[in-house]
C-alpha cells in the first residue's frame, strides 16, 4: 500500500518485523503504557513513541491510565519523538502540556464535536 509507516500497540508485531514488511525508511512507531514498555521500544528501535493513555479513554476500554506521571517521566526518559495520547482535550490538554508533552495525539475529542473545526481551533490555540 506503500504507507510511509505505521503504528504499533503492544500486542502487534515486532517493530523488526514491521521493518521487513515497510523497508528501512518506514516510520514506525509503538504505543507505550508504562517505563518499561517505553525502554523496550526504545531498544527494539521504534521511531517514536506514543505515551498513554493518559486518562480515561472509550477506545481503550478497561485500560488503567498511564496518568501525568508517565508523561513527565517521558519528558525527562525518552530520547525518541514521543506523543501524548489518551482522553485528551479541550479540558485538560493544559495540563498535559504542563506535564512536559510537546505533541499530543487527538482523535475523540474532535470526532464527536458537534463543530469539529471549532474543538480544533481551540485545540490549536492551546498548543501555542
Amino acid at each position: 500500500i506503500h504507507a510511509d509507516g505505521v503504528h504499533l500497540g503492544q500486542q502487534d508485531v515486532p517493530i523488526s518485523l514491521a521493518r521487513q514488511f515497510l523497508g528501512p525508511g518506514a516510520i514506525i512507531g509503538r504505543s507505550t503504557t508504562n517505563p518499561q514498555e517505553m525502554a523496550k521500544a526504545i531498544q527494539e528501535k521504534a521511531d517514536y513513541v506514543g505515551v498513554g493513555p493518559v486518562y480515561a479513554t472509550p477506545t481503550k476500554a478497561g485500560k488503567t491510565p498511564a496518568g501525568l506521571e508517565y508523561v513527565r517521566y517521558a519528558r525527562e526518559n525518552c530520547p525518541l519523538p514521543w506523543f501524548a495520547i489518551g482522553g485528551i482535550d479541550s479540558s485538560n490538554i493544559k495540563e498535559v502540556l504542563e506535564a512536559g508533552a510537546q505533541q499530543v495525539a487527538v482523535v475523540r475529542a474532535i470526532m464527536e464535536a458537534q463543530h469539529p473545526e471549532v474543538i480544533t481551533q481551540q485545540l490549536l490555540t492551546q498548543l501555542k
